[in-house]
């Protein structure tokens, strides 16, 4: 093990070293936009860095209601476009990763005090319907009173006049997707570094010649030649560049959105609940991982990105919203197992309604001052793959490579799939405890097979050590080991996951934490020194 342990420190040092040999473009940050623009790069032939200040998807990424959906609220703006763009991402993201993405059916009472008219929402039903012409998933379908009450006895019956039912489709760990696009992206032959961080853009003549980044493990700084730099930073776009350095307009107008994850309660539904708040918002109970996700807010921020979290009037509001449509449930902040906050990173537009913003993504550039900068304005994860192809089609255009994009006809890494049944079968026959071949197979898709291997090539990586999760020490080893996971909430939160359970990580953190360790060299003081950084991060995710 300790020849390992040199061999991934060395091996993590010679690559940050070896940026200085030049890139075709550098992209900063490392979300899903991110992510799905390297991958693209990177498949055209373009030599590809990508930085992440953190972790892959530790920021927005982490955060959303883990919907992938074609935006059904968007048709009240009219914008036909991105829900067509959106419902084509969805698709090509049910098929290319059925593991980790699955059909979620919702469900929309109609009210009778509803801003929209249950007429408008029925249009709005047959248009998604319409626009989703080549998808995989099920259709609407229209209830009476009398039959979305026996389909949902819990609604609230008050002033209640019927219903309807479509699809959209969910994922549980977009961390794990994140991961995957990550995956994809290096398997193109991007270059990706976590825990980097861009720390200045330097121009000649009103033009990008190299980025100046820094290792945030090591301290170490060095400046990385470039043709092209993509700010992809999500919210955090505007927080980049030193202002005394570059000078550029606001450009994130982020909102904050706040969910809560309970266990199931009285009057919970079977499918999902997308309804309208009494600030017709549009509010959603989402079954998650045998929880449930209620949510969310949409508030104007301003404050510090990394430490979001949940506010009491938040927490009133949701519970507020979510007792009014499930009366039984007479649901307090006790309820509450933890709270989730993102900030959305959406384009800032002074004085505009939150509803009003437009959920589109949009490229700047900036060439009238830094030409070879770009910026992302927005994004979302549904739409990923298509930023990157705008991004690539930007590049190839200005690069002279005459390369069309090559992502829509692929598939994730774990996302081989004929079945998940003849995957739970090939990840059975390893050998592997058989109740932990469900969870392998829909948390890793086809890399579940490797890892059973792996897992099953020696006893001591057979044990458990988190019983309620089946948490092996062999899949804490493969998340260093294999998954460049170098910090423990690295492991905890977005490659074991074990931290989106109930004790957000806390109860298997001592044995991971020493498998970490041993495998990454730290000393009894460095493995103290993460469980309390471990702590300190998950601080934001506790009910206050």
């Amino acid at each position: 093990m300790e020849d390992n342990n040199l061999h991934l420190s060395l091996k993590r040092k010679n690559r940050f070293e070896s940026t200085k040999s030049g890139y075709d473009v550098v992209i900063v940050g490392g979300g899903v936009n991110g992510l799905g623009t390297a991958w693209d790069a990177a498949l055209r032939g373009f030599k590809v860095l990508l930085v992440e200040k953190g972790d892959i998807g530790s920021g927005t990424s982490s955060w959303s209601s883990r919907m992938i959906h074609g935006g059904l609220k968007y048709l009240e703006k009219y914008d036909v476009p991105l829900v067509r763009e959106s419902l084509k991402e969805r698709e090509w993201l049910v098929k290319s990763a059925p593991h980790l993405v699955r059909e979620l059916r919702f469900i929309i009472p109609f009210y009778k005090n509803n801003q929209n008219s249950a007429m408008i929402l029925r249009l709005g039903m047959i248009a998604y319907d319409i626009l989703s012409f080549d998808k995989s998933l099920k259709s609407f379908e229209f209830f009476s009173r009398k039959k979305i009450l026996e389909k949902e006895p819990g609604l609230n019956p008050k002033d209640l006049k019927g219903g309807c039912a479509y699809s959209d489709a969910q994922v549980d760990y977009s961390e794990r997707l994140c991961y995957e696009i990550a995956l994809a992206a290096k398997e193109a032959g991007a270059e990706i570094l976590t825990h980097v961080k861009a720390i200045d853009l330097n121009v000649s003549n009103g033009k990008v010649n190299s980025i100046k980044i820094k290792d945030e493990l090591s301290g170490e700084e060095v400046d990385v030649p470039t043709k092209i730099v993509i700010n992809d930073a999500g919210p955090w776009i505007d927080d980049v560049w030193p202002k005394e350095h570059i000078s550029l307009p606001r450009m994130n107008g982020g909102t904050k959105g706040t969910h809560l994850v309970l266990h199931s309660f009285p009057g919970a539904p079977s499918d999902a609940f997308y309804y309208e708040s009494d600030d017709a918002r549009p509010m959603m109970v989402i079954p998650w991982k045998d929880r449930y996700l209620i949510g969310s807010t949409d508030i104007p921020f301003v404050g510090d990105l990394d430490t979001a979290s949940a506010t009491q009037d938040e927490y009133d509001y949701i519970l507020y919203e979510t007792n009014k449509v499930l009366p039984e449930a007479k649901l307090t902040k006790k309820d509450v197992i933890y709270a989730y906050t993102g900030v959305r990173p959406l384009p800032y537009s002074e004085g505009s309604k939150v509803s009003d913003i437009t959920r589109r993504h949009k490229i700047v550039d900036h060439k009238d001052k830094y030409d070879g900068l770009y910026t992302l304005v927005g994004g979302k994860l549904t739409t990923f793959r298509q930023v990157g192809e705008d991004f690539g089609d930007i590049l190839s255009k200005r690069l002279g490579k005459n390369v069309k994009c090559k992502t829509r006809k692929m598939k994730l890494p774990g996302g081989n799939i004929t079945s998940m049944e003849e995957l739970r079968n090939q990840i059975k026959n390893t050998g592997i405890n058989e109740t932990l071949i469900r969870r392998l197979a829909d948390q890793y898709g086809t890399i579940g097979v490797k890892l059973s291997k792996f897992i099953m090539e020696k006893p001591e990586r057979q044990e458990i050590i988190d019983e309620a999760f089946g948490l092996t020490v062999g899949e804490v080893e493969w998340a260093v080991t294999f998954e460049e996971a170098y910090r423990l909430s690295d492991v905890i939160a977005r490659r074991i996951m074990t931290g989106l359970e109930d004790d957000l990580g806390l109860g298997s953190i001592e044995p991971v934490s020493k498998i970490c360790a041993k495998i990454l060299d730290w000393n009894e003081e460095r493995r103290l020194q993460e469980i309390e950084l471990y702590k300190n991060y998950i601080k934001r995710l506790e009910v206050k």
